[in-house]
């Protein structure tokens, strides 16, 4: 009797026993997955807070590299200093003076350096703790807008008719007009062609410097010399687009069209727009005239026949589509393309090269002076579009 007693509340506590422990299992299970699952969350909380921010930092270094492609393309040293321009224009005055922003959340800064006739933009971009870092690079490169370089002063693909004064000189060489047409330089006493002068001490290693030959004249209103080309029908041949085509490498349309283009006017105002233009590519459409002492090409104004100093020659690019018509004083630093007629009843300089599609004809009063600089012609190719160079980009 006893013995049952015993074995009964025996099997009684064993059984609450095993209760125990099986709760006891059941709240520590529970406990382990909560404790997983918090784990868990809070992993993906982490994951998800780091991915946000590495967002941050790549979406600000994207639109820090792509501010500073804008800005830089649209002129490297606004502010004339020889420097590169930090990318950011904080106060709007149209020069940059910040490499760093914030941008939306996050923040960046840029840095650029010169590479060759390019530059390399860094653009670092952060997350908002600036826990996340970002980079991506790429190189701005420039599209020459003058493919291939005319090799002398004077070209048209028409006549030549000078009944006022003209000088054209190629310290460089010994070509000086070239025409599809007859030249001829009429009777004034100042006109004439000057080539590099044999007799100076230093030819012909003079001609590698543009401007230090001594010149001598070759052609004036009694003779012809062999420096001025006439009645080539190679070149007469050609249309005005095929002319064009020859130096710009597309046709007039295109090149119009392509982006290279940075400077568009009209007759009306081509004057007033192109005023110390410098750097730029300009596409006048239509019949132009121009007036009073229009400078163009480099950084200061011009008087007479001056020529712009190394320091502030900043040569452009200006083509006419259309009849062109020089009064005044106006000055060019760079090429001159006409793709009609050139009348000049002024008195006109051009440092760098002026072609002609139609004929060229200059009044009694009329007086132009024509300076071939290879020097300038060269750095025509600053005048072009800079763009992000395809297959440049880098991602860090």
């Amino acid at each position: 009797m006893h013995g049952s007693c015993f074995s009964a509340a025996s099997l009684k506590y064993q059984r609450g026993v095993s209760t125990l422990i099986f709760a006891v299992i059941i709240l520590a299970l529970t406990g382990i997955a909560a404790l997983t699952t918090f784990n868990f969350v809070r992993q993906e909380q982490v994951v998800s807070n780091n991915d946000g921010r590495a967002r941050q930092a790549f979406e600000a270094a994207e639109a820090g590299l792509s501010a500073a492609l804008a800005y830089l393309g649209d002129g490297p040293d606004r502010d004339d200093n020889g420097a590169i321009d930090p990318v950011f224009d904080t106060d709007n005055d149209g020069v940059g003076d910040a490499s760093g922003v914030n941008i939306g959340r996050g923040s960046v800064v840029v840095s650029t350096a010169a590479s060759g006739s390019g530059i390399t933009v860094m653009s670092t971009g952060f997350s908002d703790d600036r826990s996340a870092r970002h980079v991506v690079s790429q190189l701005l490169g420039v599209i020459d807008p003058l493919p291939n370089d005319p090799a002398n002063p004077f070209i048209s693909k028409g006549n030549v008719g000078i009944n006022g004064s003209a000088t054209v000189y190629n310290p460089e060489g010994h070509s000086t007009i070239w025409s599809g047409g007859e030249v001829d330089l009429g009777s004034n006493n100042s006109t004439a062609t000057e080539v590099a002068d044999m007799g100076d001490s230093n030819y012909p290693q003079c001609m590698d410097t543009p401007m230090t030959c001594d010149t001598v004249a070759s052609s004036n209103k009694l003779t012809v010399g062999l420096d001025v080309i006439e009645n080539d029908t190679s070149l007469a041949n050609l249309s005005p687009s095929e002319l064009f085509e020859n130096y710009f490498g597309m046709s007039p349309e295109t090149y119009r069209n392509s982006g290279l283009v940075s400077l568009e006017t009209t007759p009306a105002s081509v004057n007033e727009d192109i005023q110390l233009a410098t750097h730029e590519v300009i596409w006048v459409e239509g019949n132009a005239e121009f007036e009073n002492n229009t400078s163009v090409g480099c950084a200061v104004a011009l008087q007479g026949n001056k020529t712009c100093g190394t320091g502030d020659s900043k040569p452009s690019i200006l083509i006419v589509n259309g009849d062109a018509t020089f009064n005044g004083t106006p000055n060019f630093n760079g090429l001159v393309f006409i793709t009609g007629n050139a009348n000049i009843s002024g008195n006109m300089t051009v440092v760098g090269t002026i072609v002609i599609a139609g004929n060229l004809s200059s009044d009694a009063g009329g007086s132009m002076d024509v300076w071939y600089n290879s020097d300038v012609m060269a750095d025509l190719e600053n005048a072009g579009a800079r763009v992000g160079v395809a297959g440049t980009w880098k991602d860090f």
